[in-house]
């Protein structure tokens, strides 16, 4: 059997008795397929809404790719390589060069985590950029970008560079010198999960302040009770990165690249609920006008309040001509480009057009800015 082995390349024989192998392929292949629909539901929400593709969708688009590519290795290191098997039977059904394939393997397949880890932190960072418009959130915001793009690039290259030349990472015979693998990922895994944490926790001062139909709060509180899943496997990998033994490599990885994959997966599907209203309202026949938040603000000439209300209507987003404030004018002159007095109380809206309540006077935004 053993000759067998090694001459096909491959230990798919063995994986009748590779539990974790199987439990991996089936927890993985099942969320990368609820991710693939979700973020295909995020497209067709764009295209619904007749919004161009943003920064955002290119980032968890690019996630999903390189997350399919991560797949992929990690099909190979348990058909090929019998990760979630003792090392010592690896050894004996497929040789020792099974364990140099293992080791290039797992090199490539870190260097993807890094990268999807960070695409999908970025993605969110620019959804919320982009939605809240608050100047203290968006500073935060801009903050935690270049902090999540510095680990990204500094992971990348410390994971890359590990040892010099690289290729001693798969073949110890090599000369050059190799850094401490264990504290590099273990750095890593922290520093992403504090990370984390930040980005959860950055929208909820505005949250806090929003109101929400019943079906909002639901989708919100299954929003957030997904990211603190996520928040805790994160911190499961960085207890199971700690005590993994290169001893026994094969077996030991497996429960740390299982819960990889799953905190990717479902930061993949997080980041793309908070735009999956049209769709879900479209598959549960829920009017197409349906208001989805409230945001109360104060005026600052009045200091009187007042709300902005989102709204999807017609395929688009709108915001409905709700008054902002209303200021009394004094009969002191006449209007630019009017022969007519204009008196008594003007209108302001959201739209920018200015209404005159005694006279059929009337500008618009494009008016006013031509003036």
């Amino acid at each position: 059997m053993s000759s067998e082995s090694t001459s096909s390349g491959s230990l798919v024989h063995a994986l009748r008795q590779n539990w974790l192998g199987k439990t991996d392929i089936a927890v993985q292949t099942i969320l990368l397929a609820v991710a693939f629909v979700v973020v295909g539901l995020r497209l067709w929400t764009r295209r619904r809404l007749r919004v161009s593709l943003q920064g955002n969708d290119w980032f968890i688009l690019a996630a999903t790719v390189i997350m399919l590519g991560r797949y992929i290795v990690e099909l190979l290191l348990i058909l090929l390589c019998g990760m979630g098997i003792h090392t010592d039977e690896v050894v004996r059904l497929g040789g020792s060069e099974t364990l140099v394939r293992f080791n290039k393997l797992t090199y490539v397949g870190e260097l993807l985590w890094v990268t999807v880890v960070a695409l999908i932190q970025l993605s969110i960072l620019q959804y919320y950029f982009r939605r809240f418009q608050e100047p203290i959130i968006m500073r935060l915001t801009c903050v935690l970008i270049g902090l999540c793009s510095a680990l990204w690039i500094a992971s990348l290259l410390a994971n890359a560079f590990l040892c010099t030349p690289p290729r001693k990472v798969w073949l110890a015979s090599v000369e050059g010198d190799c850094g401490d693998r264990k504290m590099l990922h273990t750095g890593c895994a922290v520093s992403e999960l504090i990370l984390n944490i930040f980005i959860l926790l950055l929208p909820i001062p505005i949250l806090r302040h929003m109101r929400f139909s019943r079906k909002g709060g639901i989708s919100l509180a299954s929003t957030y009770l997904l990211g603190l899943v996520i928040i805790a496997l994160s911190a499961l990998r960085v207890d199971t990165k700690l005590f993994l033994t290169s001893k026994d490599s094969t077996y030991g990885s497996a429960p740390e690249s299982l819960v990889s994959s799953i905190v990717t997966l479902l930061g993949i599907i997080v980041a793309c609920l908070p735009v999956l209203a049209p769709a879900s309202q479209r598959i549960n026949g829920t009017p197409e006008c349906t208001l989805i938040s409230e945001t109360p603000r104060s005026d600052t000439v009045s200091g009187s309040r007042y709300w902005k209300a989102t709204v999807l209507s017609g395929g688009q987003k709108e915001e409905p001509e709700i008054p902002l404030v209303t200021v009394t004018q004094p009969p002191v002159g006449k209007m630019p480009g009017f022969n007519e007095w204009a008196l008594g109380q003007i209108k302001i809206t959201s739209d920018w057009e200015i209404h005159s309540t005694r006279n059929s006077a009337r500008l618009d935004k494009d008016s006013i800015r031509r003036g």
